[in-house]
């Protein structure tokens, strides 16, 4: 039994071992956003290590998350390359486990060091980071270690929305067998004993569904103060539509296509001096010819999105797939920016259609865009109340203190369980002779 830092000198902090497949930094996606702001959180109370894969070139990563009390074990790997991906696609095609999302972050050189983790320096408790942290539980497990598992999404969902939505016979059939493999996963998980955190209150039911005993929803936030400096509502000239998030990822990049060929010109019909801007890292080709696209730009990755959300006269989300809580739109509300989404890319946002945000599927988005640039004095009624909203709920203090609490709760339920472990060990040593 590993023995918990406060039992050999109470003046320590506990120790909180963190897994993650990529170091959460800069923050320029969702996970790293998440992951970032979470781990911030906990340091501010425990001792907190992140062990990450490192290709090389994270020193600066490295030093960011360091001033914010995250300790960095970085491990080395090598870089990806085809046939060790098609190695570990078989192998996970042999085990019955997905691939995507799941085993292709199962690192030889991660696991050895997860293990000498626990041998020289035993965590009281180990925080997993996606699903795939979720490969190194049984570790923790054997151990009688405690783990949260914080699933940023619905993995499966993601998946049978990418089936959905994709192009060709080869990758619906991938992708549905992975969705299927993903929710296997996803039940195992749940039923292991693990915390889980789910980031809305529908994503927390679905897991309960699983078997999950012991769910904590901790929705995805935004640094609100970091947008305080912006007006609220717009009143922008010429009027401008924004579109945020990776462009790299598939559902975002889909969904960026669909605005600038099919929403966009059926605004721009009706008001002629409209623009649009795709900001989002690393954007494909398919994404960058949309360029050419009259009153379209593509940004791609920027510094910073501050200057885009302080451009803008609307946030456009016409997402048809993906899962979990998009931060973009938090960001929006924080920065006063109204907003416009489908329902599905409002999922997992207590928001109240017609009051926080619009809510309009693709047919009618346009219209809805329409209204809000021509009557900018209804943008702004509904940015105050999408801006209170996010200061009052998904501001990442008020998200950083439900993981603080949730670990100190995990922690005490493990020290209880390790209690009466040792106790029933110790009243029946005769039996266990015998």
């Amino acid at each position: 039994m590993v023995r918990r830092a406060q039992d050999v000198n109470p003046t320590l902090k506990p120790r909180v071992l963190a897994v993650s497949s990529e170091v959460p930094w800069p923050l320029n996606t969702g996970g790293h956003l998440r992951t970032f702001h979470v781990l911030k959180a906990l340091a501010g109370n425990y001792d907190v290590r992140l062990l990450v894969p490192s290709r090389g070139g994270d020193t600066e990563a490295f030093q960011a998350l360091s001033t914010r009390g995250i300790r960095v074990v970085p491990v080395p790997v090598p870089p990806r390359s085809a046939p060790a991906e098609l190695k570990r696609l078989f192998r996970a095609r042999f085990l019955g486990d997905p691939y995507a999302m799941y085993r292709r972050h199962a690192l030889p050189e991660m696991f050895a060091a997860f293990t000498r983790e626990f041998q020289n320096d035993p965590p009281d408790l180990i925080h997993l980071d996606h699903l795939d942290g979720f490969l190194f539980h049984e570790i923790a497990d054997r151990a009688n270690v405690p783990a949260v598992l914080d699933l940023h999404n619905v993995y499966s969902l993601i998946l049978e929305r990418m089936a959905e939505e994709a192009g060709n016979v080869a990758k619906r059939w991938f992708y549905r067998g992975e969705a299927k493999r993903l929710a296997k996963i996803e039940r195992k998980a749940c039923l292991s004993g693990a915390a889980v955190v789910a980031v809305s209150e529908g994503e927390a039911a679905y897991f309960r569904t699983l078997g999950a005993a012991n769910v904590t929803v901790a929705p995805n936030g935004v640094d609100c103060s970091a947008f305080a400096s912006l007006p609220t509502g717009r009143h922008g000239n010429p009027p401008t539509i924004l579109f945020l998030g990776t462009l790299s990822w598939g559902p975002n990049a889909s969904a960026a296509i669909h605005l600038a060929r099919h929403i966009f010109p059926e605004v721009r019909a009706r008001i002629p001096a409209t623009r649009l801007l795709l900001v989002g890292k690393s954007p494909n080709a398919e994404v960058l010819a949309l360029s050419n696209l009259p009153g379209v730009t593509v940004a791609g990755s920027v510094p910073s999105i501050q200057p885009y959300l302080a451009e803008a006269s609307v946030l456009a989300v016409p997402l048809d797939s993906g899962g979990g809580t998009r931060l973009k739109i938090l960001e929006a509300f924080a920065a006063g920016l109204p907003v416009v989404s489908t329902a599905v890319g409002a999922e997992g946002i207590e928001a109240v259609d017609g009051r926080d945000l619009l809510i309009a599927e693709r047919p009618r988005m346009s219209r809805a865009i329409g209204e809000l640039l021509e009557n900018p004095e209804r943008g702004t009624a509904v940015a105050e109340c999408a801006r209170r909203l996010a200061r009052e709920k998904y501001d990442w203090s008020v998200i950083g203190r439900i993981c603080v609490e949730l670990t100190a709760r995990t922690m005490r339920g493990n020290g209880d369980k390790s209690r009466k472990i040792d106790q029933t060990a110790q009243a029946q040593p005769t039996a266990l002779v015998r």
